[in-house]
């Protein structure tokens, strides 16, 4: 038995004194309705109706029923408006796991800027690293996660919010110091420098042509931050790996110069994960537009 169904064919029921009645409101037929309140009777051990050919009628257990089920039927269609003007409306609290890399930096920008076009929206972010960021959305309730594709948890939604590429790179002072790599051979008289969890292998992997090549590389220093490995190289430590979105400055104003660039490392996509595919509040959708249109497809 539908508990709920049978409750609101119940109260449908003795308000219009009708199994018809309640059956043209609910739309189904009224042999379903007259099923439904049976199998509540039988449910709650009372009878609810007196029956004759001609009237339907509540007994005193019904009336007694009757009103609290009123009252909260009621009390359930004031919370589905409430909530329904929470989903139209950007407000509350938006609480939001993303990935260190990307969230010290981008999330935080974009927070800052999001707020002041929505001042009634209090948001809490949570930094972690990219392997927790799906089971941390699930399991401490987070309203959106921001993490790198793909996603591990196949209960989770992913939308792309931007791309981004991967650059091979050093400090102009390394550089100097000891020359320009040439070739992917040449890496292997360099000190190079990698992300433990994402390289533990020390061998890095490029295209060219379609064609995939690998190269094992000496490993100088081995962390679990992209943002360390960035300190490292603008300090002249060696040659790394980073993401667009957080060398991408760096880059362009020479602090750190692209190596090798025609070979190419494979990027990633930055994506908004939701817990559920239906019933995202605005405050989500809201700023996860707003993330999309800040970043415009690409970043780096």
């Amino acid at each position: 038995m539908d508990r709920l169904k049978a409750i609101e064919s119940f109260v449908f029921a003795a308000r219009s004194n009708s199994f018809s009645g309640a059956a043209r409101h609910l739309r189904v037929s009224r042999a379903m309705v007259s099923r439904r309140i049976s199998e509540l009777e039988g449910h709650l051990g009372v009878r609810l109706f007196h029956r004759t050919t001609r009237e339907l009628s509540l007994t005193s257990a019904g009336r007694q029923y009757f009103e609290f089920c009123s009252n909260t039927l009621q009390a359930l269609e004031y919370q589905d408006e409430t909530l329904s003007r929470m989903q139209q409306e950007p407000q509350g609290l938006l609480r939001i796991v993303a990935v260190r890399s990307f969230g010290i930096h981008h999330v935080a920008a974009a927070i800052a800027d999001f707020q002041k076009s929505h001042p009634r929206l209090r948001i809490e972010m949570e930094l972690t690293s990219g392997g927790l960021v799906a089971t941390q959305l699930i399991q401490y309730g987070f309203d959106l996660g921001v993490g790198l594709a793909p996603a591990p948890k196949s209960r989770l939604v992913a939308r792309r919010i931007a791309d981004f590429n991967l650059y091979l790179c050093a400090a102009p002072a390394y550089l100097e110091r000891r020359g320009v790599p040439r070739s992917l051979a040449q890496l292997a008289q360099h000190q190079c420098l990698i992300h433990q969890r994402h390289n533990p292998s020390g061998v890095w992997e490029f295209s060219r042509h379609r064609k995939g090549l690998r190269q094992k590389i000496p490993v100088a220093l081995s962390v679990t931050s992209t943002w360390a490995l960035r300190e490292a190289a603008l300090r002249g430590a060696g040659i790394t790996p980073l993401p667009s979105y957080c060398v991408g400055n760096d880059v362009r104003e020479g602090r750190l110069v692209r190596i090798l660039d025609r070979y190419a490392m494979a990027g990633g996509t930055v994506v908004a994960l939701y817990p559920h595919f239906r019933m995202i509040p605005a405050r989500v959708k809201v700023f996860t537009e707003f993330m999309r249109r800040e970043f415009d497809g690409k970043i780096g």
